[in-house]
Formats: C-alpha cells, sequence, structure tokens
C-alpha cells in the first residue's frame, strides 16, 4: 500500500503526459475565442445585457435568496411584461425645500429609472457650533500644537477639533426592496456626505445640491475649518425585530448612547417600540504626511460616492457553488462577505460595496477591496500609485460567450439566454473567479465563466465552459453532420444523416449497433492503456499560450489517471473492492473511440463524443424540471412526441430503473459490457457504473413515477460514488500523470487481483 502512495506522490515529476488530442484541439479554440472576443475594438456591454433576461420588476425581497444559488440555479418565472421592464437604481441628494421639517435637513433618495417615486430615503440633518470661531483654536491642547508650529515643530500631538452636531431621522427602504443592503448604503452615503462637509480639508471639494455648488464652512484666512461631527439617531424596534436595528447600526459603526435612556412609545397602531438612542462620531483625518494627505484627496476626487457621480447601479450578489463569495481586505487578510452594487461605467463596469469600498484586481492576481477614499486607512499603502492607474483596476469588462457555434442558427429560448456564460475581464488580461474551495475571490489567466441571473440579480460563478456547453447542447438539438475524411490519399465524402441526438429513437438504434458486442477483442487493462489519449477534463480551459506551462493542454492529466487516482482514493478511504474496481472502470466507454474509429472515432472528433462522461436523463418520458441543462430542452424533438410526454411515456408505472432507457454514453455501453461479459460484480456495482451521472434521480429525486424499493436500496451506493468521483476530479486538474510503469505496478500488485476475484481478468468482447 504505502509503496502505491509513493508511485503517486512522485507521478508528476517522473513523466511527460502523451498527446492529449481533444486537449490540445480545444487550447486552440480558447485561443481562438481569446482573439474574437477580447479584441481593443470590441463593444463593451452593461448592465441590461448582463440581467435583463428573467429579470424581475417587482422589487428584490420576493425572490429567492441568491445565497442559495448555484451555477444550476433554477431561473424564476416572470410574467411577459415585468421580463421586459429592466430598470437600475439612482441616488439623488436634496437640501432643504418647503418639505423640509429639521433645520439644515438634508434628503438622499433612491430612485428606480423607470418610474418615478423614491423607493427608499434618508433623512438628516447637521448644523455647526453655535458662537463658531474658526479662526482661533478651541482648546489649549489645540493652542500648544499652533504653538509647535510656530517654532518649526511637528508636534505629535492630536489635533482637537470644534464639534458639529448632526441627528439622522429616518431611514426607510420598501418592504419589496430589502435585503439587499439598501439602508446601509443610504446610511453610508449619508455619513460621506457629512464627512466632505465637516470633517475633509479639500479647499476644492464641493457639493452640488439643487443645481448650486456650496463648500464647507470656511476659516478666515480663506482654508475650509474641519470639525469633529457627532452623528445622533435612534434604533426604532418593535417587538419582532428585538434587537436587530441595533444590531444593523452597530455593524454600520454606531454605539448605543449608555447615559441616554431607552424610551417605550406606542403609536397608536396596538404595538410599544423602543427608541434606543445611538451616535457615531466622525472626525478628520489623522495629521499624516503631505503625501498620505495628498493622495487621500485624489482618492476621494477620483472614487466619488454614488450621490455626486449621478451613476445608474443595481444590488448584487457574487456566488460561488456555495453561496457568497468572500474577499480579503487589502493586507489584513480579512476574509468578508459583502453586500455589493456594480455599476455600470464607459470603462466597464464597477463592484462596490454599500459601504463604499471598490473590488480592487491587481496585477499579481489577488483580489481586494479598495477602502474609501475619505477613510484613515494605512492598510493599503502599498497602493501608493497613479490614480488613473489605480481606478483602472476596479473595473471589469463584461464579454459575452455565445452557445452556439458557427453553423447553429436556431433561436434562443428564454431560460438558454439567462443561463449564457460571461467573463469578467480586468486591465492586467487577467478573469476574475472564485475559488471552488476557498469561495474566495480572485483572478486567473485562464477564463473562469460566471452566469448572470436577473431574476434575483446574482453572478454565479459557475464550472461550466462552453465546451462543455456545446456537448450538452447537441445532447438535445438536431444536428446535420456532413464532413470530409483523407483515405489512402484520396478525399471522401461521409455523410451522416440528419441525426436527433439523445432521443428515444436515437437511444434505441445505438443500443441495437452497439449491444451485439462485435468492436473487437481486449482486455480492461488494454482499455485502461487507450483512455491514456484522452484528456481526464475534455471541456477544461486550457491554454494554448506556450508562456502559460502550469495551464497548457500538455500538461493535462489523462483519463487513465484520472482513473487510477479514484481507485486509488477509494482504496485509501477502506471501501470495498469492487467499489475500487468501479472506479478503475467507470470511464472505459472512451475506448470505443479507439476500437471504432471510423465512426464513432471521426464523430467524436468533429461532431459529438457520446462516449464522454456527461450528466444523464432518462428518455422516453417527460423531461424533469431538474434536468441538467434544460434551458435547450426545446431542440428536442421528443418534447413534441405525445408518445414521451407524460411522467411515464413509454415505460410502466414504477417499473424500475433497470428497465428504462438512459441516454447512450461512456458509462451505459460499460454497464452492459460487464453484464455481457459475465463478470460477477455485486449488483450494487452495477447500479453505480449506470446511474451515478444520473443527477436528476439521486440530487433532486425526479422520476418517482417510475422508480421502485429496489431503486431506494441502491440510492445511498450511488450518491457515495458520486460524490467520490466529484471529489477526485477537483483533485485531478492540476495533477500529474502515471507512467506506465506505475500503472503496471498498480495492477500488478492489487487491482489484478480484485478484477480476477470478479471476473474482470479475462478478454472481453467488445
Amino acid at each position: 500500500m504505502n509503496s502505491c502512495h509513493q508511485f503517486l506522490s512522485t507521478m508528476a515529476s517522473e513523466t511527460n503526459p502523451p498527446p492529449a488530442k481533444k486537449a490540445k484541439t480545444l487550447a486552440k479554440s480558447w485561443k481562438l475565442f481569446l482573439t474574437e472576443n477580447f479584441g481593443s475594438e470590441g463593444n463593451l456591454y452593461g448592465l441590461q445585457d448582463l440581467f435583463a433576461h428573467g429579470f424581475d420588476s417587482t422589487g428584490y425581497n420576493s425572490r429567492t435568496s441568491a445565497t442559495r444559488a448555484t451555477a444550476d440555479t433554477a431561473v424564476r418565472c416572470t410574467t411577459e411584461c415585468q421580463a421586459n421592464k429592466f430598470y437600475t437604481l439612482r441616488l439623488e441628494h436634496r437640501k432643504g425645500g418647503p418639505m423640509a421639517q429639521f433645520r439644515g435637513e438634508e434628503r438622499i433618495l433612491l430612485f428606480r429609472s423607470d418610474r418615478p417615486g423614491a423607493i427608499a430615503k434618508i433623512i438628516y440633518s447637521s448644523e455647526l457650533p453655535e458662537g463658531n470661531e474658526s479662526s482661533k483654536p478651541t482648546s489649549p491642547l489645540q493652542q500648544g500644537i499652533t504653538a509647535a508650529g510656530d517654532h518649526g515643530v511637528e508636534s505629535q500631538v492630536n489635533h482637537a477639533y470644534s464639534i458639529a452636531h448632526a441627528k439622522i431621522h429616518v431611514i426607510d427602504v420598501k418592504s419589496q426592496f430589502r435585503g439587499r443592503d439598501l439602508g446601509g448604503l443610504l446610511f453610508s452615503e449619508a455619513i460621506t456626505s457629512l464627512k466632505s462637509r465637516y470633517c475633509n480639508d479639500d479647499d476644492d471639494e464641493v457639493e452640488e445640491v439643487g443645481g448650486n455648488k456650496s463648500c464647507g464652512p470656511v476659516k478666515s484666512n480663506g482654508c475650509k475649518q474641519v470639525y469633529d461631527v457627532e452623528c445622533m439617531l435612534d434604533a426604532e424596534e418593535d417587538i419582532t425585530r428585538h434587537g436587530k436595528l441595533v444590531s444593523f447600526y452597530e455593524h454600520l459603526g454606531c454605539r448605543v448612547k449608555p447615559t441616554k435612556r431607552v424610551q417605550y412609545v406606542n403609536n397608536n397602531d396596538s404595538e410599544t417600540y423602543r427608541k434606543i438612542p445611538m451616535q457615531i462620531d466622525l472626525h478628520p483625518p489623522k495629521a499624516n504626511s503631505p503625501f498620505k494627505q495628498e493622495r487621500a484627496r485624489l482618492r476621494r476626487r477620483r472614487f466619488s460616492h454614488l450621490v455626486s457621480s449621478k451613476g445608474s447601479f443595481l444590488p448584487v450578489q457574487l456566488v460561488g457553488s456555495f453561496g457568497k463569495l468572500s474577499v480579503r481586505s487589502h493586507t489584513r487578510q480579512e476574509v468578508m462577505k459583502l453586500d455589493w452594487l456594480v455599476t455600470e461605467t464607459p470603462e466597464g463596469i464597477q463592484f462596490g460595496t454599500t459601504n463604499g469600498h471598490l473590488l480592487l484586481a491587481t496585477p499579481c492576481g489577488s483580489v481586494s477591496i479598495l477602502s474609501p477614499g475619505d477613510e484613515d486607512n494605512e492598510d493599503d499603502s502599498d497602493l501608493d500609485i497613479d490614480t488613473d492607474v489605480l481606478n483602472s483596476w476596479t473595473h471589469f469588462v463584461p464579454c459575452h460567450v455565445s452557445d452556439n457555434d458557427n453553423t447553429e442558427s436556431d433561436d434562443r429560448s428564454q431560460n438558454e439566454s439567462s443561463r449564457s456564460l460571461w467573463v469578467l475581464r480586468t486591465c492586467h488580461g487577467t478573469f476574475l473567479t472564485a475559488d471552488s474551495l476557498r469561495q474566495t475571490l480572485s483572478c486567473t489567466r485562464l477564463p473562469s465563466f460566471w452566469q448572470a441571473n436577473g431574476a434575483n440579480l446574482s453572478l454565479v460563478c459557475t464550472s461550466d465552459t462552453p465546451p462543455r456547453r456545446h456537448h450538452y447542447r447537441k445532447c438535445w438539438k438536431v444536428s446535420l453532420v456532413c464532413f470530409m475524411k483523407a483515405f489512402y490519399g484520396a478525399c471522401n465524402s461521409k455523410c451522416f444523416p440528419i441525426t436527433q441526438f439523445q432521443t428515444y429513437d436515437y437511444v434505441s438504434s445505438m443500443r441495437s449497433r452497439f449491444l451485439n458486442f462485435s468492436l473487437g477483442r481486449a482486455t480492461l487493462i488494454e482499455a485502461l492503456g487507450w483512455i491514456h489519449a484522452f484528456p481526464a477534463h475534455p471541456f477544461h480551459a486550457w491554454s494554448s499560450d506556450e508562456s502559460i506551462t502550469d495551464f497548457s493542454p500538455d500538461s493535462a492529466p489523462s483519463l487513465r489517471t484520472l482513473c487510477f487516482l479514484m481507485a486509488e482514493t477509494a482504496r485509501e478511504k477502506g471501501l470495498p473492492d469492487w467499489v475500487q474496481l468501479v472506479a478503475l472502470f467507470h470511464e472505459l466507454g472512451e475506448a470505443v473511440k479507439i476500437l471504432d474509429p471510423s465512426d464513432t472515432g471521426e464523430m467524436a472528433e468533429s461532431i459529438y463524443d457520446w462516449t464522454i462522461s456527461s450528466r444523464s436523463r432518462i428518455v422516453g418520458c417527460k423531461i424533469p424540471q431538474q434536468a441538467t441543462f434544460r434551458e435547450f430542452r426545446h431542440l428536442n424533438m421528443d418534447e413534441e412526441d405525445s408518445r414521451y410526454i407524460s411522467d411515464t411515456g413509454a415505460y410502466q408505472a414504477n417499473c424500475g430503473l433497470e428497465n428504462v432507457s438512459l441516454m447512450w454514453a461512456g458509462c451505459e455501453f460499460i454497464y452492459y459490457l460487464l453484464r455481457h461479459n459475465s463478470t460477477s460484480l455485486p449488483e450494487e456495482a452495477f447500479a453505480m457504473i449506470r446511474f451515478f451521472l444520473l443527477g436528476d434521480w439521486h440530487e433532486h429525486r425526479e422520476y418517482s413515477s417510475l422508480t421502485n424499493a429496489d431503486d431506494e436500496d441502491m440510492l445511498p451506493f450511488i450518491q457515495e460514488f458520486d460524490a467520490l468521483r466529484r471529489s477526485v476530479r477537483l483533485k485531478c486538474v492540476e495533477c500529474g500523470n502515471l507512467t506506465d510503469e506505475q500503472c503496471s505496478f498498480l495492477w500488478d500488485n492489487h487491482y489484478g487481483d480484485i478484477a480476477a476475484k470478479y471476473n474482470c481478468d479475462h478478454v472481453f468482447n467488445w
């Protein structure tokens, strides 16, 4: 056992992988993909291009939580009028006016772009201290600082400032728009406005209110006077929200005032409310070096908040396989889950948080958040670069990846459009992605794909790729295949007829053709050698750029390596020996391309490769709602055949999955191959090989009208095997290849004996 693991641990350094033809073919297509979609003259896509499909105009709170979304999350159905009414949000700052009820009142209002009337608002007021003498120090401490300054000595003592007073009177978000921290956004914008007026000493900083420009309070010498600000508010909670509002404001930086008494009020609605006095203190920036002060000023000008930028935006959640994605602060390495706002700009899109941070992609591939320009932060001092360059690091260019190849012209359905792929490119030529294990944002030199969901306003980082979508699309659609074959120096035209892939009739014809097992004779260990020519990840985004050596197709692990690695993992976990054997043999269906090169082999290279292990479904009955890539179902002719549109279709009720026809794929062929050649594997082994790809059943519990008690008994074995395969495939993305000697050693010292035990060591009829 230890010798086997020594071989596995050293496999990456001892061998060069074989020429994986399919991986290299895909690498060439990626090079073409990058050239065509990321040219300097390409059009920029905006928010409507990303989120218009499936967009719901009724609000956000009624949708399924995006934290539960995955790459295969169902798009919520909307009415025709809702789907066509796309809108964005904008903020507007107003001061005073006839509706004002407080001295120095200001309002920040949140509007939809498609209709009048605010959907959220914050009302606050502020005023200067009475008897302000702006030209004089306000305390003996400040006088000492002035005196020290007269002698040219840099004081190490903090300034003391006069105190301006502010109060937040109302924060209100309409119920259907809650759940995206829009209240936090309004609060952050109000605090930014107060800081801009009272705390920042930018002489040229002005605010535009009602068309008039005004600056903050000015000293007698013409310089801007700065103040500390005490901002008060009351957290008014009813019995159903006890403690929630206090926690919300504490998260925003407020604190409960211990010297103030909690008040209990009755608003004549039979409910008793309590008002908890709270406060947040705002201070001018610390007296850092002139360089850092100038850097802060430049950032405040360049990275203006949403009110002053007057930009349109949408609240969006960035989602991975297991929920909301996290991002790290720039140097503290603190991992945070944040609520995001995506803003459309002439350079692309920006991701900001509701508290004013910006998502930043660095040249080294890390992704972090840029602190707001008006905060005094030392943790991003290594970003002391030109402000325009830093601004370019905060922009991402969305590029759409078509589901259609050059020969397809049929219209896409609404669901198909909403599940199509996007990439988000940085100015460094890298792509925004999510670490599949840590669930944190990062950048990669290979394209990483996202699905934009307009129904719940989320961007989902998916493991899907264009080749994978093309493959599954062909599982559903009619295809006219005609290509040339060179044979003995002459060009002969070989034409496949119009074929409907993966219909009931197609599967029946493939079973008739291949289940007579007349392709040839070979042992299973010979077949393992053949599949060394095929990549373990046929749809992976391998690069054809020779400078990206870590991701070239020449380093792609082979299918044989994946099989041995999965068998060794099952062995290490202490699983039964027949499970280890199933793990070793389950991918052997691709060997048919070697045994049948003129038909299956050529068709796999040019049109459709049925031997690849891909998610399956039952043919000859109603397609379930949770079917994999169900957005392509409108392309399948069985959808229009009355024989196959019921839950049972061509089968008897509760006949058992053993008696149904699955999509014709490599694992389906291997299932029948092992049965035909009289192996003595247990029934659980056969069920694992045949049904681990039927996720519609063992994940989503579809086909209840066809399953029976025997299927339920097999279910735990199938689920465990599928989970094992998924975990090993993730680990195998960057592993090296096993040599022929290593594979022979593993077979001779372990797996050969197991194969003999279950009568799998003889010559098979294929």
